[in-house]
């Protein structure tokens, strides 16, 4: 399921450190260290309204109306859409089937472990945060090798609001039931054109891939609501997030490996105590000797960081 979601261009993680012997030993050992939810100083992680079941019209209208949308009936009230006849006559068969294609969003929750990474190398406040100051350093990873190795995760950019997301299954089950829908349509469509010479048939398959892309678009957010959102406050992190799915009921982290060509940089920053420096270029010698280290200096003229080879 993971997999199918995994439609953005490829683009790099940064993760922070300070100067810890934790941060020595995950990198000497090319692991990540992947924590439960609880473990965050953030107390609204995972803090969203999970919705399950087909809503009642007249109790949850809001609800009703969504799903309607997601499946291709946008109404602007409950008497509109009850007076389309192709929605009534299939709604409740369509809306039984599509709510059993939705994950256990809730239930999941307790097995999933986070890595959070950032989407620049020269953010002040990260490096102030989360690098110590300019005493630690910056692993950039490349993002297809992180979210592919083993076991899978998923890598979404946090959303940041300013109230809890909802989460709707049902919604959520249709749009996967779209998305099919448009693939296995335009797969049809091209045996047509290639076999039959259905040459008019060209112009559909743009209609189907938008609306599989909205669909795609729609299950995207759903994933970002229930397992990446935070209070508006913290947008300065600009965070990505890998989440590992797990069968455990526990609480307890735990360390996921890295093929360590996912290293294709070491930022490090100018005031890290030259001892641990040393540390750090023998272990990323051993490791990583592909990747180049620089170093993240404070400009003389600006307010901001200069990434420089020395």
């Amino acid at each position: 399921m993971w997999a199918q979601m995994q439609s953005e261009a490829n683009r790099k993680l940064y993760k922070f450190s300070g100067p810890t012997e934790y941060a020595l030993q995950n990198l000497e050992s090319g692991v990540i260290f992947c924590q439960h939810h609880s473990a965050y100083n953030d107390p609204f992680e995972f803090w969203s309204n999970i919705y399950e079941g087909i809503p009642n019209p007249e109790i949850e209208p809001s609800r009703f109306l969504a799903a309607a949308a997601a499946w291709g009936f946008p109404a602007d009230s409950i008497d509109e859409l009850m007076s389309c006849q192709a929605f009534v006559e299939n709604m409740e068969e369509y809306f039984d089937e599509c709510q059993h294609y939705a994950p256990p969003f809730g239930a999941m929750r307790q097995g999933i472990r986070i890595a959070c990474f950032g989407s620049e190398q020269d953010n002040l406040l990260m490096w102030s945060h989360y690098g110590d100051g300019l005493r630690g350093f910056c692993i950039v990873f490349d993002e297809d090798l992180i979210a592919n190795a083993e076991p899978e995760g998923y890598l979404l950019d946090v959303a940041y609001l300013q109230a809890p997301p909802t989460v709707d299954r049902l919604v959520y089950g249709i749009a996967w039931d779209q998305d099919w829908f448009s693939q296995t349509a335009i797969e049809e469509t091209k045996k047509a054109i290639e076999y039959q010479g259905r040459t008019e048939l060209l112009s559909e398959i743009p209609i189907y891939e938008e609306a599989g892309a909205d669909a795609l678009r729609m299950m995207h957010d759903i994933w970002r609501h229930a397992f990446g959102t935070k209070p508006a406050e913290w947008s300065y992190e600009r965070e990505r997030r890998l989440l590992i799915q797990t069968d455990r009921d526990d609480e307890l982290p735990i360390l996921r490996k890295y093929p360590f060509e996912a290293i294709k940089l070491i930022i490090v920053g100018e005031r890290m105590p030259r001892a641990y420096r040393s540390r750090l270029e023998a272990i990323c010698a051993k490791n990583c000797g592909h990747a180049p280290i620089v170093t993240a200096r404070r400009s003389s003229s600006h307010y901001r960081l200069d990434i420089v080879s020395a």
